[in-house]
Parts: C-alpha cells; sequence; structure tokens
C-alpha cells in the first residue's frame, strides 16, 4: 500500500508538474453604436502581449452586428483579422464568428446572467486549400455563462465573471474532449459621457500533448457612440 501512495503520489505530481504556463497582458479598445432599439454595430482592436509579457503575440481588429429580435435574445456575428506572431515573421489570419445568445436579470438582486453560443470558423484561405495549408485551423464551438452584478448604491463598478469551453469540430482534440476552457473575474467601471473601462483576470487553460496554462491579465476601453450609457464590450478573446 505504501509503494502505491507513493507511485501515486510520483505520477500526480508529474502530471501537475507537466505543463507550461504564460503570462499575458492583453490590451484593448472598442466602440459601440445603437443604429435601433434591437440592431447595433461594434468595432474592437486589440494587442495580446505573452511570455511574460515582454513580446508582442497578436494585433486584433473585428466588426460585429447584433440583432435583438425579442428582448434578451440577441443574434450576432463577427469579422476578425489578426496578425500572430510566428517568432520570424506575422501571419494574417481570418476569422468569422456566429453568436447566439440569452441574458436574464433577476429583479431585485442586481445580477444579470447570459449564457451564449458561437461557432467560429478561423481561415487564410478558402475551402480546400485552406485545409491543406492551415490544417491546425479549427472550426471551433463554443460555450459560455457570465454573471455580472449591479450592486443597489453602487451601479457606476459592476463585478463579473464566466467560464467558457472550446470544443473543436474539426480536427478534433486528440487529447482531450475539450480544447481548452476560460474563467474570468473582473469589473467594469461605467465612467461618464458613455465611456467605460473593464479591468479583469482571466485564466485560459489549453489541452495540447503538454498542457498550458495562461495567466491573462486584461483592460479595455469602451466608448457608446449612441444611446446606451453602458458599452458592453464584444464577447471575443
Amino acid at each position: 500500500m505504501r509503494k502505491f501512495i507513493t507511485a501515486a503520489f510520483i505520477l500526480s505530481s508529474h502530471a501537475i508538474l507537466a505543463q507550461t504556463q504564460d503570462a499575458n497582458v492583453w490590451v484593448s479598445a472598442g466602440v459601440g453604436a445603437d443604429l435601433t432599439n434591437n440592431l447595433s454595430l461594434s468595432y474592437e482592436m486589440q494587442t495580446r502581449f505573452y511570455k511574460n509579457a515582454s513580446s508582442v503575440d497578436s494585433y486584433i481588429n473585428e466588426i460585429g452586428v447584433a440583432y435583438e429580435p425579442i428582448k434578451n435574445l440577441e443574434f450576432s456575428g463577427d469579422y476578425r483579422y489578426s496578425r500572430k506572431n510566428q517568432e520570424s515573421h506575422y501571419e494574417g489570419v481570418h476569422r468569422l464568428a456566429l453568436n447566439v445568445a440569452y441574458d436574464y436579470k433577476i429583479d431585485g438582486a442586481g445580477l444579470r446572467l447570459k449564457a451564449r453560443v458561437r461557432y467560429q470558423v478561423p481561415f487564410n484561405y478558402l475551402g480546400v486549400i485552406n485545409d491543406a495549408i492551415y490544417p491546425d485551423n479549427r472550426n471551433v464551438m463554443r460555450f459560455k455563462i457570465s454573471a455580472k452584478y449591479t450592486p443597489t448604491n453602487l451601479k457606476k463598478i459592476q463585478p463579473f465573471a464566466s467560464y467558457e469551453f472550446y470544443k473543436a469540430l474539426s480536427p478534433k482534440n486528440i487529447y482531450n474532449p475539450i480544447d481548452s476552457y476560460r474563467m474570468t473575474l473582473g469589473v467594469s467601471l461605467n465612467l461618464p459621457k458613455r465611456h467605460s473601462i473593464d479591468l479583469y483576470y482571466l485564466l485560459e487553460k489549453e489541452f495540447r500533448a503538454t498542457p498550458h496554462l495562461n495567466h491573462i491579465f486584461g483592460i479595455q476601453y469602451g466608448y457608446e457612440i449612441f444611446k446606451d450609457p453602458v458599452f458592453e464590450k464584444p464577447e471575443s478573446k
């Protein structure tokens, strides 16, 4: 029994240690515009730093459109173009994402819950050419739940939290049933004149041959052009 416990401890210690880690910083700014009561546009640009925030990982530009046919139900689409650091050069990557989201406000508790499903397709070229040259570009389903709390006597400070996991459709992840997961804690600061700032910490685990853990510290500035005094940051990342 003692030998078994010793062996189990060694194996579990190896499993914990057999992963890589990194510290990242994400800096972004976005703008939103309500065109009608149920149609809106958004634009976001972001720079991501990795290798303990010492090098640029990627530059991102993203535009999106959202439509709310009925209260609390939203359909949206996003197009993203990013420049990804490949050590010797930066490579351009396109991405399309389709989203369905539903949110629910708990009256009297100051709590808003939200669930979102996303299908995303990254590509550099179209069709079979892309599959042949970039076989690691994954078609992915993402499932996210989030909560935001608005204190009754301090509505300009809103803590939030979320959990999301990724499931590759093709090519599938051979190391784990899911590709990765993300857990986020943060706070939204609603500033005067339709400005806002989000501060957050995001823990991301990617399941590879050797699992990888990212500790991500983010800051995002937002501005709403038209009606809403609060800018809801684009649901990317």
